[in-house]
């Protein structure tokens, strides 16, 4: 009697547990993210169509089901045997103007009219044992004409009805750009699950940017540990006992830019100076100006919130950095990102 009682009991335990383990909740696979940077989004309510203008981009993230075959994937470096891999697709257009945005001729020392249209691929591969991720991008594009900067910035000072910018005929020239970048985060400090503190560094070569920068990461508020995956940080699945975040975010960081294709030109066309020199002008009393001086070291500071509500996120960050060109202001870069999960 006591034996069949005995075998009852685990049979029925087993039950339950298999029942509670099919009813655990299963991350979403698929995130669709759409943004835009623009220096007009504000919370000051200053905005301003100088160097980094505008940025406009959508990316697919999608964890796979099995090892991936192509050729990209298999070089990008994972987190380890038990990491947590979320790939993506990306297109993206970046637009840079000068402070100036009148002149027909730019100055020669400001930010020089530029953009740039790329594809992305990328890689985020977090650790969630051993707190940490790598993060891998490859971008593939064209700078000049063929971005289409011109014409999407013209036609959105059209309907908002704001000055027409003067100076896109002299914008940078037609160049590939072809670009890799390698990050890494690591936790530092987490107290429960309401606070965060993580250590990144990271690298970027090619023909688009050239440099590394050093940052850390804060979070503070109701959210997932940040190194459950990427996905996680912005969607919880339905069953998961908190599916709403609301977390504060802040992010200061240091750059070393030795190269930047959207200011010094691109590699192959660098040396052509689109920009003719200042016809000589006897009523033109405005001193003699130098050519632009850009800074090697940048520093900059993200801050913001995000909102996730089960499958669907949206955030704010604006950005403050210290001038890139000499003689130009602290520019504000604000960004609204969109993020749907299934």
């Amino acid at each position: 009697m006591q034996w069949g009682r005995f075998i009852t009991g685990c049979l029925i335990g087993c039950c339950v547990t298999g029942t509670a383990w099919a009813q655990q909740p299963k991350a979403y696979r698929h995130l669709l993210r759409v943004y835009e940077d623009n220096d007009n989004i504000n919370i000051r309510g200053v905005g301003t169509d100088q160097g980094y203008t505008n940025g406009s981009r959508i990316d697919y993230f999608f964890i796979k089901d099995k090892p991936s075959r192509f050729f990209l994937d298999r070089i990008m470096p994972k987190a380890g045997d038990s990491s947590l891999n979320t790939w993506g697709w990306g297109l993206m257009q970046v637009i840079m103007t000068p402070k100036n945005i009148i002149k027909r001729i730019p100055d020669k020392n400001d930010f020089p009219y530029a953009g740039a249209l790329f594809a992305t691929h990328t890689l985020h591969s977090t650790n969630s044992i051993k707190k940490y991720n790598i993060q891998t991008e490859f971008m593939f594009g064209v700078m000049g004409p063929p971005s289409l900067a011109k014409q999407t910035q013209r036609t959105a000072h059209r309907i908002v009805r704001i000055v027409q910018p003067g100076g896109w005929d002299y914008q940078l020239k037609t160049d590939p750009l072809l670009n890799m970048s390698v990050a890494g985060e690591k936790e530092l400090v987490h107290i429960n699950n309401s606070i965060e503190f993580i250590g990144g560094a990271q690298g970027f070569a090619g023909t688009a940017l050239n440099g590394a920068s050093l940052y850390s990461l804060i979070r503070i508020g109701r959210m997932t540990p940040y190194f459950d995956g990427y996905g996680s940080q912005f969607a919880t699945p339905k069953g998961t006992r908190q599916r709403k975040q609301f977390y504060f975010i802040l992010r200061p960081s240091v750059e070393w830019v030795l190269y930047n294709a959207l200011i010094d030109g691109g590699v192959f066309n660098h040396s052509h100076e689109p920009v003719p020199g200042q016809p000589n002008d006897p009523n033109n009393d405005e001193p003699k100006k130098d050519p632009m001086v850009r800074k090697r070291f940048v520093a900059k500071l993200d801050y913001g919130m995000a909102l996730s509500l089960g499958r669907v996120c949206l955030s704010f960050t604006q950005t403050t950095m210290t001038p890139m060109v000499k003689g130009t202001d602290i520019q504000e870069v604000g960004n609204v990102s969109v993020f749907l999960a299934w």
